[in-house]
C-alpha cells in the first residue's frame, strides 16, 4: 500500500520541528533483554552513562534520554536484544478511534520519505482484538498522516523501488490501551555486524555477554571455554578484554530517521570507542577455547581471526575431560561452560552422568577458578554438585535452564566442598 505525495512540505519548517521535538527533547526508551538478565542490563546501561534505568517487568529495562543516548546504547550495550523508543499512549475502544489517535502521531518527524514500514501488532484483553484489522487501520493512519505532509511510505504488499531499509513499528493493545513504539535498532542486536560462522544450536551473543557480565568477566584475566561451539563466549569476552563496543561496526534503524546527523554520530562513535579502550581491563588477557568436535574448534578459530582476536586466543580440538588447566593463577580464570543439552546432546546419552563428570572435573582441576555453568534443570544441577554464589533461571532455545556462578575473586580462599545432592537454592 503506497499513497502518492501531495504538495511538497516546507522543508525548513520540518527541519525546525525535528530539531525541537525529536533531537532537542527527552524520550522514553525501552530496552528488550533476555528474561532473567534484566538487572545485568540495567547495570550495563548505567555504565554507559544512562541516567536512572529501571527494570520493568520480565525482559525489559526503561530509561529516559536524548537520541544520542539511544545511539550510544545501541552501539555499546552487549546485553540488549532491541531498543524501542516510545511514541504514544492512548485508549481506544473502536477502530475509528484507534485510527484517529494513531494518525495524530507526527510520523513525518520520524519516518524518512518512502520508508519501508512493517508493523508488529499484539492485542490482549481488548475490544480491538483482531490484530490483522489493527494492522490495516495502522497502515491507513500512518499513510494518511504522511500524505498530508507531502510524504509517503512503503507498506507490506507494496513493491519497493529500491533497497529501502525496514522500519519496525510496534503496536501493543492491552485492556483497550495502546502503546506505540519505534524500533531504533534494526536487526536484532545479537547480530554484531561481523561475518560470523555459525555452529549447531549457537548461544546468542547477547545472552553470552549477559552471562559473562553477570559472572564479572572484567575482573578475571583468563577465559576458559572448553565447549566452545562457534566461539560466542570467546568473541564476547574478547571484545570486553580489548575494550571494544560490541556493535560499533554495524548499522541501525535510527540512521535512516530524518533526525539522524551522520557527522555527529561518527563523532559519538569515536568517543565511545575511545572511552571503551580507556576503561578496558588492565593487565594481560588470554582466551583458551576447545571443543571435542574438530569442526567446531576450527569454526571458533576462524571467527576469532575475523574478529581480530587471534593474538589473545588459543583454540584446540580437545576433549574437556582430557584437558589440563592453563599454567596461570586459578583465581584469574573464569570457566564458562555451555555443555551439550537439548538438541546438542548425544542421542541416548545420560545427561545426569555427563554433568556429574563435569562436576568431578571442575572440583579436581579447577578448584580455584571462577565459573559460569549453564545447567538444564534441578536434577542435573544436583548431579553437577558444585557450589555457587548466584543462580539465575532463564530459557535457552525453549529449554528451562539455570546459570550457576561461582566467584573466585572474592571467595577463592574458601575451601571447596562436595555438595552433590545438596544444592542450595539461592
Amino acid at each position: 500500500m503506497t499513497l502518492p505525495t501531495v504538495a511538497p512540505l516546507n522543508e525548513k519548517a520540518l527541519a525546525r520541528r525535528i530539531k525541537d521535538h525529536v533531537v532537542g527533547r527527552s524520550h522514553e526508551f525501552f530496552a528488550v533483554v533476555h528474561p532473567g538478565f534484566e538487572e545485568t542490563a540495567r547495570r550495563e546501561l548505567q555504565g554507559l552513562g544512562v541516567a536512572g534505568p529501571e527494570v520493568r517487568g520480565s525482559g525489559g529495562v526503561a530509561f529516559s534520554g536524548r537520541l544520542e543516548d539511544a545511539w550510544r546504547v545501541n552501539m555499546g550495550a552487549g546485553t540488549l536484544s532491541r531498543l524501542l523508543m516510545r511514541l504514544a499512549r492512548f485508549k481506544a475502544t473502536g477502530f475509528a478511534e484507534f485510527r484517529a489517535r494513531l494518525a495524530g502521531c507526527p510520523w513525518e518527524l520520524h519516518l524518512a520519505e518512502r520508508a519501508r514500514v512493517r508493523f508488529e501488532v499484539s492485542s490482549s484483553g481488548s475490544r480491538l482484538w483482531h490484530e490483522g484489522r489493527l494492522e490495516q487501520e495502522a497502515m491507513q493512519a500512518v499513510a494518511g498522516r504522511l500524505a498530508a505532509h507531502g510524504r509517503s511510505a512503503v507498506f507490506p504488499g507494496a513493491a519497493a523501488s529500491g533497497p529501502e531499509p525496514l522500519q519496525l513499528i510496534f503496536i501493543r493493545m492491552e485492556e483497550n490501551r495502546c502503546l506505540v513504539s519505534l524500533d531504533t535498532s534494526g536487526e536484532l542486536l545479537y547480530r554484531r555486524g561481523r561475518d560470523k560462522l555459525i555452529g549447531t544450536a549457537p548461544l546468542r551473543e547477547t545472552l553470552a555477554c549477559a552471562i559473562l557480565r553477570e559472572a564479572g568477566i572484567e575482573r578475571y584475566g583468563v577465559l576458559l571455554d572448553p565447549f566452545c561451539g562457534s566461539g560466542t563466549f570467546a568473541l564476547e569476552a574478547g571484545a570486553i578484554f580489548c575494550g571494544r563496543p560490541v556493535n560499533s561496526g554495524r548499522a541501525f534503524a535510527f540512521q535512516n530517521w530524518p533526525a539522524h546527523k551522520p557527522a555527529r554520530f561518527r563523532h559519538l562513535r569515536d568517543e565511545l570507542e575511545r572511552r571503551f579502550r580507556e576503561n578496558a581491563p588492565s593487565g594481560a588477557r588470554k582466551i583458551y577455547c576447545s571443543d571435542i568436535d574438530p569442526g567446531a574448534a576450527e569454526t571458533t578459530r576462524r571467527n576469532l581471526e575475523r574478529a581480530d582476536l587471534a593474538a589473545i586466543a588459543e583454540v584446540d580440538p580437545a576433549d574437556f575431560f582430557r584437558l589440563h588447566p592453563p599454567a596461570v593463577d586459578p583465581a584469574r580464570v573464569l570457566l564458562a561452560l555451555n555443555p551439550p543439552y537439548g538438541e546438542r546432546q548425544q542421542p541416548g546419552g545420560d545427561i545426569a552422568s555427563f554433568y556429574r563428570r563435569i562436576g568431578d572435573k571442575v572440583r579436581r582441576d579447577y578448584a580455584g577458578c571462577g565459573w559460569a555453568i549453564i545447567v538444564p534443570g534441578l536434577e542435573i544441577e544436583k548431579a553437577l554438585g558444585l557450589p555457587h554464589d548466584k543462580k539465575i533461571l532463564f530459557n535457552n532455545g525453549g529449554i528451562s535452564v539455570a546459570l550457576l556462578i561461582h566467584d573466585s575473586v572474592t571467595r577463592n580462599a574458601r575451601p571447596m566442598e562436595d555438595k552433590r545432592g545438596k544444592v542450595a537454592e539461592r
